[in-house]
């Protein structure tokens, strides 16, 4: 069983122009029913971001103020054919796209003083694995975009990488949902991704502390 006190953080987003249905904010709403998680001793914070950077941002410290042991985000990607897993976020934004409310960051870098780029917090290649256990094709990804997913990834990793322990912190972007891609594909993967957080997590804390 895993500890009652591992909190695990999930969230995609709502709709965005160009995007009217959101299939990231499907599989939270389909990973918030999963009944092996509470089995499992795992309380479950979840969010739907609005596409909007200071809402999403709000949304993000909410989730993060729970101390949970690991993050898990989903993002749709328009273009993909098939599920990312990313490992880098970059200190960028776009200043051509506008987000659900049609703002536009006035700045390229998302942080001023911040670094260039920075890595996810978790096993990356196991989380391919165990999508691709679920019977979907998964791959890994250096470029989450320099839209609100990969800001919102950044900033998670900004945000927690002083806490101690930092939470694992994970980016899935799936492709839309279609024909190559049923929904139902898709929430079965998201259901891998953030039952393999848990695991991993649990698998951190359980490391005995070493001092000295």
């Amino acid at each position: 069983m895993i500890s009652t006190r591992l909190r695990i953080a999930v969230a995609g987003f709502g709709p965005f122009p160009g995007v009217p249905k959101n299939p990231s904010g499907e599989i939270v709403r389909a990973i918030a029913k999963m009944r092996r998680l509470p089995t499992a001793g795992i309380a479950l914070d979840t969010a739907i971001f609005p596409t909007a950077y200071g809402l999403a941002d709000a949304e993000l410290e909410r989730l993060i103020a729970k101390k949970p042991g690991a993050i898990v985000l989903f993002g749709v990607a328009g273009r993909a054919k098939h599920i990312r897993v990313e490992t880098v976020a970059r200190n960028r934004a776009s200043i051509l796209h506008p987000d659900h409310t049609r703002f536009t960051p006035a700045d390229r870098r998302l942080a001023a003083e911040g670094a260039e780029h920075l890595r996810v917090r978790g096993p990356a290649m196991r989380m391919r694995a165990a999508i691709r256990n679920a019977g979907v094709k998964a791959e890994l990804s250096r470029d989450a975009g320099s839209y609100l997913c990969n800001a919102v990834f950044y900033r998670a990793l900004a945000a927690t990488a002083e806490l101690k322990p930092a939470p694992l912190t994970f980016f899935i972007h799936v492709p839309p949902s279609d024909s190559n891609f049923s929904m139902g594909m898709l929430i079965r993967a998201g259901e891998a991704a953030v039952w393999t957080a848990a695991s991993e997590a649990a698998r951190v804390r359980a490391v005995p502390r070493r001092d000295g």
